[in-house]
């Protein structure tokens, strides 16, 4: 009997033990937070400069964009004090485009960049700091006497002196992708200057072509885009009917012709049926 009860007292107590454990092990992972990823990113883009940041996060196997993350965005100076600059909110797809040309017109070498997310009750605190130096990307078309076309392209830094052995991608920009010119992938000279033939000059609406020339995401420079818009294209002509009248047209774009001809027939068949 005493065994019996002894052995009844050891398995409630084992059971108690395992229930509080798991209750246990439930907290925790449900106080647990998630560690969001905060990504930014320096772009340049015809005399505007932007800084595309967005975030994302781990739940279970999958990643998540960070969407409605509310997030603050400053400028660092040099004496590590930060001036506060933007409140963002990220979109749907967890991105939000910044224009910082207000803190490049304070002439500096370089310019540093913090977002802070402050957290929530399921997120972890996070932030993520950039430093780019300045760079310009100036390119244009030229013309030989015998109407050949190239490309030049010529990348400095904040003081004009050039940046050589740097990579610069040269494309033309299409409708659904763009379209590597020549090899695509070029590198800057001693004066900082990369000249790409065109040696197949490719149709345009009203002969209209515009070429890209790239510094993509260079760790110190980040991404600066220069484009060269040309009229060099083989003009495309427009061979749509949607404003004319055809036979192939909607309704209400018949031929005139075939309106009154038409009204006409039915109104003699009525006719002719009314007076008999």
């Amino acid at each position: 009997m005493n065994t019996n009860k002894i052995t009844y007292k050891s398995i409630f107590l084992a059971a108690s033990l395992l229930f509080f454990g798991l209750h246990s092990i439930n907290i925790n992972a449900k106080s647990k937070k998630l560690k969001a990823r905060l990504s930014v990113q320096y772009i340049k883009e015809n005399g505007q400069n932007n800084l595309a940041i967005s975030a994302k996060y781990k739940e279970g196997r999958l990643f998540k964009m960070g969407k409605g993350f509310k997030l603050k965005v400053y400028s660092v100076m040099d004496n590590d004090s930060l001036v506060f600059l933007k409140d963002i909110t990220l979109n749907y797809q967890g991105k939000y485009n910044l224009n910082v040309n207000n803190v490049f017109e304070k002439i500096q070498e370089s310019y540093t960049f913090k977002v802070i997310f402050d957290g929530s009750e399921k997120f972890k605190k996070a932030k993520k700091s950039i430093t780019v130096k300045v760079a310009n990307l100036t390119s244009k078309l030229l013309t030989s006497k015998d109407k050949k076309y190239s490309i030049e392209a010529t990348l400095t830094d904040a003081n004009g002196n050039p940046i050589s052995e740097t990579e610069l991608n040269v494309q033309l920009e299409r409708l659904f992708s763009p379209l590597p010119l020549g090899k695509g992938i070029y590198f800057t000279d001693k004066d900082g200057a990369i000249v790409v033939p065109i040696k197949q000059i490719m149709s345009g609406i009203k002969g209209k072509l515009n070429y890209d020339v790239i510094l993509k995401d260079n760790d110190d420079y980040g991404t600066i885009k220069s484009i060269v818009k040309t009229n060099i294209g083989k003009v495309v002509k427009d061979l749509s009917t949607f404003d004319q009248r055809t036979m192939w047209s909607p309704p209400t774009k018949a031929p005139w012709a075939d309106l009154i001809i038409l009204n006409l027939l039915i109104l003699g068949i009525w006719g002719t049926i009314v007076i008999l």
